[in-house]
Parts: structure tokens; sequence; C-alpha cells
């Protein structure tokens, strides 16, 4: 069974995932370039039970009807999430892996508050859709 492991950029903050991820996605809406410092945001999707090791402290951000983040209180990455959400599942920044296998995106996002010079990658579905609130 593949392994995969995701870290902060101090590494104080580690998890441990076994298996393939259940969805790569790339999205563009503001919340995501605010998230991550970037032009758009990529989340690794799991199920809970996938996440087999988790080491060092976190602290939390809660988006109200949103999402629970969870990010190194060192350094300060954002590395899990928790949607609010009935379904179980959790993301993780794709860039923690710092892993060239890691599966590329399966769909882009928001691509309508996107910045224009930014493509998605060839083949894969594109939902410009309406911004988060």
């Amino acid at each position: 069974m593949t392994m995969r492991e995701a870290a902060c950029a101090c590494g104080d903050f580690r998890l441990t995932l076994e298996g393939e991820p259940i969805l790569v996605s790339a999205c563009c809406c503001t919340r995501c370039q605010r998230r991550t410092g970037s032009f758009f945001g990529v989340t690794v999707y799991f199920r809970p039970e996938q996440l087999v090791r988790r080491e060092g402290a976190a602290s939390t951000f809660h988006r109200p009807g949103s999402t629970t983040f969870q990010f190194c209180p060192r350094c300060g990455s954002s590395l899990l999430w928790e949607l609010d959400d009935d379904e179980p599942i959790i993301g993780v920044a794709g860039g923690a892996f710092a892993d060239p296998t890691l599966p590329g995106p399966h769909r882009m996002t928001h691509t309508g508050t996107g910045h224009p010079f930014v493509t998605s990658p060839r083949g894969i579905p594109v939902y410009e859709g309406p911004p988060p609130e």
C-alpha cells in the first residue's frame, strides 16, 4: 500500500496517509488564494481512515459554515482541513507532500475568480462556478 507523507514548512506538523487520494482539486477562488498566498490552492482529499499517523501540534482556524483548518503554530503552514459537511473527508495541502509522484489535479474549480494567466492542465474538467461567499 502506498504511504504518503505531508509536512509543514518547518517539519513540526506531519501527516502520514495510506493509499491514493480520492480526489485532487485545484481551486482558484479568492479564499484559496488568500489561504495559500498563491494564485490557486491544490487540495488532496482522503477519507479520514487513510490518516494513519499525525505528529506535532496544530492550531485551528474555523471558517463558519465552511471549513476547519489546522496549521502549524510555529511556521503557520496550513496543512489539514475538514469540511463542515456530512461527508467524511479530509483535505491536505497539495504542496505539503513535496512529492512528484502525487497525482495531478482531477479538476480545476472557481476559475471565474482566477488570474487570467493561470491555466488548467489539459484534459481535466474546469468549473467556473460562483465564488464562495
